[in-house]
Order: C-alpha cells, then sequence, then structure tokens
C-alpha cells in the first residue's frame, strides 16, 4: 500500500450545538445526534456511495488490519473525538462521499457545522506522521477561510422558536408546539437518547436504577432552592501524544484505549453510585420512608433514577450534570478511576477537572463555558506539576458576568489578599502537600464542628481587615478553637491569611457543596 485518498472530517463547535438549549433533553438529544454523525449517518453514507456496507467499527476490532488497496475501495482509518480520518482508493468516491455525507447532516441535524480536508495521502513507512500533520494543516486552513451555512436564516415574518432562538419552521407533536428545524430534530432524539444509555449500562443499573432526561429528578427537593454541577473534564496532552504515535495502527490502538478507559471511568463511577446510592441521596435530603412525597427517592416506571446524566462522552472527554452537591465528589472519583486504566504505551493517563456549580435554571452553554473555563485553569496547574490530575471549581449563588477571570477577581480578590486556593491535585494522593484534594476535604470535615455562627463571622471577617481577623483568632482561642492545619503553612491556623492567601473560603464553600457522609469519613464532623 503506498497512496491513498485521505478525508479528514471534524465536527465544529460540537459543545455549542449540544448546550444551545437550557432543557436537558435538548442538550441530550443533541449529543445523541452527534454520535450517530459517526455512526448511522456515516453507516448510510458508504452505502450509498458505494451500493453496499463496510463494517466502520473494523479499525477498533482489529487495529493491525488495513485493508485499503488490497481488495477494499474505502476504509475507516480512526473516529474519535469529534473527528473522523477515512481512506478511499479514488479520489471521485471521497468527493461523493463529503458531498453526500455534509447533504445529509443537514437534513438530518440541522445546526452540526462540518470542517473537511481531502488529500493524496502517502502511507510509505515513516511517512505517517508527516503526511497527517499536513492533512490537519489543510483541515485548520479550510475551516478559517469558510464556515458553511447549516440553519435557515431567520426573517422578520417568522415568530422565534423559544428553545434556540432561531425560526419556527416545524410542529412537533412532543412539546405541541412549532420549533425551528435544529430543536425539532434534538427533541425527537432525545427519547432515544434515554433508551440508549439506559441499555449501554444495562448490567450496572439492574432492575432498580435508570437515567433520567429530567433535570429535577437529578437530586432537586421540590420547592428548594437549588444547584446543578455541570462537570467537564478533559485528558492531559492528549494531543501531543497523538502526534508522537508513528503510525496508523498505533493511532488505532492508542484510541481505542483511551476511549475505553473513559467509557470504563464513568462505568465505575456509575457503579459506586449504585453502591452508594441510599447515602448519597440522604446527603441531598432525601427520605425515602417520609411521608412527605417531595422527599421521596426520584423515580421513573418504579426504577430510581440516578442523579446523573453523561452529556459528552467520547476519546478523552466528558461532560457531565448532576446535582450541585455531587460535582466535585463525583469528579474526584472518576479521576481516580480514569487514572487506574490501561493504555496503548503504556504511558499513565491524567485529566483536569472544571466543576461549574450554578442555579438550575441558569443558561446551560454559560454553565458549560465557565466549566471549561474551569478545567483550563486546572490543566495550567497541571502543566507546572508533572500533568497530574487537577480539579477546579466555582460557585456561583446567583448569575455570572464575564469570564472566569473576571468573576474572581470581581468577587473574589480582598483588602487581605485573594480567598481562592484553587485549584486542587487529585492524584498523586499527599496530604502533606498544601494542594491535595483529599487534604482540603479533611479539613473540611474539620472546620465543618465549628459553630454555625463563628462560620459566618470567619466568612465575613476574610474581607475585611487585618485587626478583624485578629481579633476573631483571639475568640477562636478564647473557645478552644483551633483551624485546621496546613503542612509547611503554619500561618493559615494563625492569621487565615498567609502570603496574601488563604484556604479556608475553599473549605467554607465546600461544606455546602460536598456530601456530609464523606466529611464525616475524612475525619472530620
Amino acid at each position: 500500500m503506498s497512496t491513498v485518498w485521505a478525508v479528514l472530517l471534524d465536527t465544529v463547535s460540537i459543545q455549542r450545538y449540544v448546550f444551545q438549549s437550557n432543557k436537558l433533553k435538548d442538550n441530550l438529544g443533541a449529543s445523541f445526534l452527534i454520535e450517530k454523525i459517526y455512526e448511522e449517518y456515516l453507516e448510510n453514507t458508504i452505502f450509498r456511495v458505494f451500493g453496499k456496507s463496510f463494517d466502520i467499527n473494523a479499525w477498533k476490532n482489529k487495529p493491525e488490519e488495513i485493508k485499503i488497496n488490497k481488495g477494499d475501495p474505502f476504509e475507516v482509518g480512526y473516529i474519535g473525538g469529534g473527528s473522523a480520518f477515512f481512506m478511499f482508493e479514488e479520489e471521485k468516491k471521497a468527493i461523493d462521499f463529503i458531498k453526500t455525507w455534509t447533504k445529509s447532516l443537514l437534513v438530518h441535524t440541522p445546526g452540526v457545522t462540518t470542517g473537511v480536508a481531502i488529500s493524496k495521502f502517502n502511507f510509505e513507512k515513516g511517512n505517517f506522521s508527516q503526511e497527517r500533520e499536513k492533512l490537519f494543516d489543510k483541515l485548520r486552513k479550510n475551516k478559517s477561510e469558510h464556515i458553511s451555512k447549516t440553519l435557515l436564516p431567520r426573517h422578520g415574518i417568522t415568530a422565534e422558536c423559544s428553545r434556540s432562538g432561531l425560526s419556527m419552521e416545524i410542529w412537533n407533536n412532543v412539546v405541541d408546539s412549532y420549533v425551528s428545524a435544529g430543536s425539532n430534530a434534538v427533541i425527537k432524539a432525545s427519547e432515544g437518547s434515554e433508551d440508549d444509555d439506559n441499555k449501554k449500562y444495562a448490567k450496572i443499573l439492574g432492575t432498580d436504577f435508570c437515567f433520567s432526561n429530567q433535570l429535577d429528578k437529578l437530586g432537586r427537593i421540590s420547592g428548594e432552592d437549588s444547584h446543578i454541577a455541570i462537570v467537564h473534564i478533559d485528558g492531559n496532552s492528549m494531543g501531543e501524544r497523538f502526534k508522537t504515535e508513528g503510525t496508523l495502527v498505533d493511532i488505532r490502538k492508542l484510541s481505542k484505549s483511551v476511549t475505553e478507559a473513559t467509557e470504563n471511568a464513568f462505568g465505575d463511577l456509575l457503579e459506586h453510585i449504585v453502591e452508594k446510592h441510599d447515602d448519597i441521596m440522604e446527603s441531598l435530603g432525601f427520605d425515602d420512608n417520609s411521608e412527605d412525597s417531595r422527599l421521596k427517592y426520584p423515580t421513573d416506571n418504579n426504577r430510581k433514577v440516578l442523579p446523573i446524566r453523561s452529556v459528552i462522552l467520547g476519546g478523552d472527554d466528558i461532560t457531565f450534570i448532576c446535582d450541585g452537591k455531587l460535582g466535585l465528589y463525583f469528579s474526584k472519583i472518576f479521576l481516580e478511576s480514569f487514572e487506574s486504566k490501561p493504555v496503548h504505551g503504556g504511558k499513565k493517563l491524567t485529566a483536569c477537572a472544571g466543576v461549574a456549580i450554578i442555579k438550575t435554571r441558569y443558561p446551560f452553554y454559560r454553565g458549560y463555558r465557565l466549566a471549561e473555563e474551569l478545567c483550563g485553569n486546572a490543566k495550567e496547574a497541571s502543566r507546572k506539576d508533572n500533568l497530574n490530575s487537577y480539579i477546579d471549581f466555582h460557585i456561583s449563588m446567583s448569575g455570572l458576568a464575564g469570564n472566569l477571570e473576571v468573576i474572581r477577581k470581581q468577587y473574589t480578590d480582598t483588602p487581605q489578599g485573594k480567598l481562592l486556593f484553587r485549584p486542587y491535585k487529585v492524584l498523586p494522593k499527599n496530604n502533606k502537600d498544601e494542594k491535595s484534594f483529599d487534604l482540603l476535604v479533611k479539613n473540611t470535615g474539620t472546620l465543618k464542628k465549628f459553630p454555625k455562627n463563628k462560620i459566618k463571622e470567619m466568612r465575613d471577617v476574610m474581607n475585611l481587615s487585618e485587626e478583624a481577623t485578629e481579633t476573631f483568632i483571639k475568640k477562636l482561642a478564647y473557645r478552644d478553637l483551633a483551624l485546621p492545619k496546613i503542612p509547611g503553612r503554619s500561618k493559615f491556623a494563625e492569621s487565615i491569611f498567609d502570603d496574601e492567601e488563604t484556604v479556608y473560603f475553599d473549605m467554607i464553600e465546600l461544606m455546602e457543596f460536598y456530601p456530609d457522609f464523606e466529611l464525616q469519613d475524612s475525619g472530620g464532623v
């Protein structure tokens, strides 16, 4: 095998497409459609172009076999992370494929924007990395020069869809209203997403548990103020890792093993939730024995609803939604499991998490963007620390304005210094490390034993002068109370701030947004 026609496909702004609506059902439906792009719609396109079917999963099942130019006119190179690499024997078939595939997406997934590059590809030994990089350069150039229109323009004579802000075009029987073409597609797909996830994790869910597409069933008690956590987790330096792979076979094996690691780590998290379900639900305020129907565990068809939904799950990238009090807890469990998974090449996987804890009614897309920024902030700390797994979080008690840097400067800078000590290191575990997340949880449990009025007073004095802080510390000493200590930073416990930063604001916020049973197990409370 020497030369083929290579096609590189990329879906642009997947997150914007998935989170365009503030309804969980729509988000899940959009995510389900993205998956079908490289499954059902891909298979249909191949059949239309070649008049026969191909096994689009052969690259995963037998990564060592490369069949192009050995009797097969087409082959999937690999699929992952929202992009795909295909190989064709003939240029005409490659062009027909691109036309047919993109036209199919306009019909079935309106609003999805794609980028495409096509080029001759030389498979001679040692050429693969260089040829692939040329193809990626061409894709970047194509995407920067032209972004195709994938939605009908809005006109002054058309009413506006309340879900997407676009023109109402199609009657949807599910919502009993006219909606835009894009909204219609994701609404129809939402039921399929629920069924798909319930089948995918059937062994873990058993007959007692299920997923739900209803946000109110993820841990919210009816009639009470609530927060959700939007969690975005991304592997560390995966792009560089793929670039170092010199052959298509190695890329296939790495892509497959990373995807399996992500899916299996999420499966481990689900198993943990099932095992600890009663503790988790009680930490949210539920009581299945209560006569108050609001406090009964949320159910669907007589099955208990798990308080989590994955929205994006592919490659080394995962986004899930859960109750605000569970976001950091679930992220920690996922990261610990993810890092333990084997991967092609033997080099350990690490990842970073961003957890945006926001009001339930806050726009999902802005919440996701915040989680993405938090993940990026955690990655910045990770790059300075051997690419270890870090976590960053933000808790919004009202609305948000501006990006993460603006928000933090506005709300967390005080006369004595910065209130935030985050991000924190989840792995490797080391309770002598001032940045250890386990140490943060342990100390939060200890601080939670303080009288509530002292916690409130402490939060207030951190925004005041050094004199106010000194007076507060003396009051604690008078009551035989001592702040949790940080190894190597004794000044924290003596004056709350050290070198114009403090760890205690993070602990105070964590008290409300971390399960009580975990704080108790950590040695506090």
